[in-house]
């Protein structure tokens, strides 16, 4: 079982580690429209948003190669069908769940939010992909961690 707990931890890192790069990625982006919505044109602000839009899609490519590789070990560990089980079912269900309440509260203050300010579909749209993709990844590596003193 020892290699089933490394490929556990292994997939919540590349989880954990795709969040973030999605988030740094994504959020540089939705950066780069505010700053134009806003007018803001100071050049360092811009050039530091558009090198965290370049560090994190490429940070994401490689989140994506290191998913690739952590799918190749469990196929070569033959624990596919040990790493698939009703626990992770649930927990991708549940992921998937709080995902899903995310991007409704993000939906809810955007539409608050427009009532005061105005702002575009695509920057609205941006905000609601980030909570909706974010939010799935951090919870399911959240809810995959095995529960920390259990010896047994």
């Amino acid at each position: 079982m020892d290699d089933i707990s490394k490929l556990q931890r292994s997939r919540n890192r590349v989880l954990v580690a795709a969040a973030i790069a999605f988030l740094i990625w994504q959020g540089a982006t939705l950066g780069i429209d505010l700053a134009s919505v806003a007018n803001w044109a100071e050049p360092t602000g811009l050039f530091a948003l558009q090198v965290s839009l370049i560090v994190g899609a490429v940070a994401w490519a490689g989140a994506m190669i290191m998913l690739v590789l952590y799918q190749r070990a469990v196929k070569r560990a033959g624990a596919c069908t040990v790493m698939r089980d009703e626990l992770f079912l649930r927990d991708r269900a549940k992921a998937t769940m709080y995902g899903f309440a995310g991007m409704i509260v993000a939906t809810v203050l955007l539409l608050a939010a427009a009532t005061f300010i105005e702002f575009s579909a695509t920057i609205a749209i941006r905000a609601i992909l980030i909570i909706g993709v974010f939010v799935p990844l951090v919870a399911m590596a959240r809810l995959g961690r095995e529960p920390l003193g259990d010896d047994a």
